[in-house]
């Protein structure tokens, strides 16, 4: 059996902020981030319920923790961009670009942008990781 399954084809941009806003791949990504969305559920059982409770989800969901995770790279602006969004307490709006060579997954979101840190290594490249919250509506366009 065929599977329709695929690895790699992955792109993350980093908007600017401007009103017309462009997005420039941040290089050297290393672990893309997940990416989505968590609702409290209500119990609404009553004395019609049957066997089990029954719920309904909240209309207002959280947006997940996100880590991204980079190979460190020396006077890149990007990278550098990312440090000042936390130092600076910025919401910063991403492009995921997700393509399986046929079919291409543009995803926006907005991150609320909370830690960086950078780790170095004797044994292994040295890695800048941002973390942040997604805030407000995950936007998904297929083409």
């Amino acid at each position: 059996m065929s599977t329709k399954a695929f690895a790699g084809g992955y792109t993350l941009k980093r908007g600017d902020g401007a009103g017309t806003e462009v997005f420039t791949v941040v290089p050297e990504l290393k672990i893309a981030p997940s990416v989505g969305v968590n609702k409290e559920k209500i119990k609404v059982s009553n004395f019609d319920s049957v066997d089990n409770h029954e719920y309904i989800a909240a209309a207002l969901g959280e947006g997940i923790d996100v880590t991204l995770e980079f190979n460190l790279v020396l006077g890149d602006t990007e990278q550098a961009a990312l440090r000042d969004d936390v130092n600076n307490s910025v919401n910063r709006n991403f492009e995921m670009v997700l393509t399986d060579g046929t079919t291409t997954l543009t995803r926006s979101f907005t991150v609320t942008m909370t830690g960086w840190n950078e780790d170095y290594s004797f044994e292994d490249a040295h890695k800048l990781v941002a973390n942040g919250t997604i805030s407000g509506a995950i936007v998904d366009v297929l083409t």
